[in-house]
């Protein structure tokens, strides 16, 4: 980063310590500012949006894209929003910036690139974490289900997961959140309070797949999981999931072993997440006298292996799974 272009990490430190709303000018072309929010307890990039610039979904929790409408003007705002990582992310919003004004590289462009570049740095092209080729196995059986009762447009259309919605599917009138286990257990980790509060509006149904290490011939592995839904697409929709594929942090790396082998262990099974389903909530918390101003953050396992599933559910849905929800 050219120091003449933008801030040291220290004078960053203290316009972040002043606790008031700030914005600095990079300069060059087109037009860039970075900004601090302490209101809404985040910073980023801000940009002029073009009339090429399409939705931005990096994939990631706290690294996110939004329009907004400033003097008359659309604009598109690269936002961290984790307090804990902006120093951190000061530095991959500049990275963004010189990709930018320095590569003339699109807005949407240049976050990606960024994000690919650092995320090959950090892990290694075309690995996952354990938990997450487990997730993202459990949320592609799921997908592939739905392409064969929903078609291909609806389907890969609501799957949300990769572009770090709160729920994995919004689909025909219901949201749906996909939980995968290697567990003997039927356990799932919830990753936030939120995560199992439904829509307004719009019930929130919670499928759990259990799967088990397979060996050779059995099962499948992740990549030919994501084969094989890509050969039920074809034009539009299969560039729509390759990108959301790579927000969801797949790589296909050629001539790289292709992963471990999951099979179904059960039947996925299907649970209306409504109060008599075990969850903490905000509403749950701050119901039993909880001060949640000092709660950050939560992560906490749930055990569904002696709760019955839901009797009811939406007929597509129950159809889908059990034509195509094992492996």
């Amino acid at each position: 980063m050219s120091d003449n272009r933008h801030l040291d990490p220290e004078n960053f430190a203290e316009a972040l310590s002043l606790g008031v709303p700030f914005e600095h000018p990079i300069a060059g072309n087109p037009r860039l500012s970075i900004f601090i929010n302490p209101n809404r307890r985040e910073i980023g990039l801000r940009a002029l949006r073009t009339s090429q610039e399409g939705k931005i979904e990096t994939g990631l929790t706290h690294l996110r894209c939004r329009s907004v409408l400033l003097a008359g003007k659309q604009h598109i705002e690269v936002v961290v929003d984790d307090p804990g990582m902006f120093v951190e992310g000061y530095a991959i919003l500049c990275l963004v910036a010189d990709q930018i004004q320095l590569a003339g590289r699109s807005v949407s462009a240049a976050v990606m690139e960024t994000i690919r570049s650092l995320g090959k740095l950090l892990r290694g092209q075309g690995s996952l974490s354990a938990e997450r080729e487990v997730g993202l196995f459990g949320e592609l059986v799921t997908l592939r289900s739905l392409i064969s009762c929903l078609g291909s447009e609806d389907a890969v259309g609501g799957w949300l997961g990769p572009v770090a919605e709160e729920h994995d599917f919004s689909l025909r009138e219901i949201d749906l959140e996909v939980k995968s286990t290697l567990s003997e257990n039927r356990e799932h980790w919830i990753s936030s309070l939120t995560q199992l509060v439904p829509t307004v509006g719009k019930p929130l149904w919670l499928t759990s797949h259990q799967l088990t290490a397979a060996g050779p011939g059995q099962g499948k592995t992740l990549a030919e999981l994501v084969a094989e839904v890509r050969a039920m697409l074809g034009g539009a929709v299969l560039a729509d999931f390759d990108r959301r594929l790579t927000a969801a942090g797949w790589r296909t790396v050629p001539g790289k072993d292709s992963g471990r082998r999951f099979r179904s262990r059960t039947s996925p099974a299907l649970y209306l997440v409504n109060e008599a389903f075990p969850r903490l909530t905000p509403a749950s918390l701050a119901g039993a006298g909880v001060r949640m101003s000092s709660i950050t953050e939560v992560r906490y396992r749930l055990d569904l292996s002696a709760v019955l599933p839901s009797p009811h559910t939406p007929s597509y849905l129950r159809s889908a799974l059990a034509s195509g929800g094992t492996v």
